[in-house]
C-alpha cells in the first residue's frame, strides 16, 4: 500500500548502516550491502504489522549474514 501521509519514523537507516559499516566493510561492498538491506527490509514490510524494531532486526541479519558481517 502507498504511503498517504509524512512517515512516523524518519529514520536514515542508509547513514547508520555505512557507519555501523564503515569499519567492517570495503566501500565497494558498502553500496551493496546498504542495497541488500532495504530490499530485505522492504520483504520484511510486505508481510504482517510488526513493530519497527522487528522490521530492523529481521532485515539486517539475513544481510549482515549474507556478507559475513557479526
Amino acid at each position: 500500500m502507498p504511503r498517504t501521509g509524512p512517515a512516523l519514523i524518519h529514520f536514515r537507516m542508509n547513514e547508520v548502516i555505512r557507519q555501523v559499516g564503515r569499519n567492517r566493510l570495503s566501500a565497494e561492498v558498502a553500496s551493496e550491502f546498504v542495497q541488500t538491506g532495504n530490499q530485505c527490509r522492504i520483504d520484511e514490510r510486505l508481510g504482517k504489522c510488526k513493530p519497527f524494531h522487528q522490521v530492523v532486526v529481521h532485515s539486517l541479519e539475513p544481510t549482515m549474514r549474507r556478507f559475513g558481517v557479526e
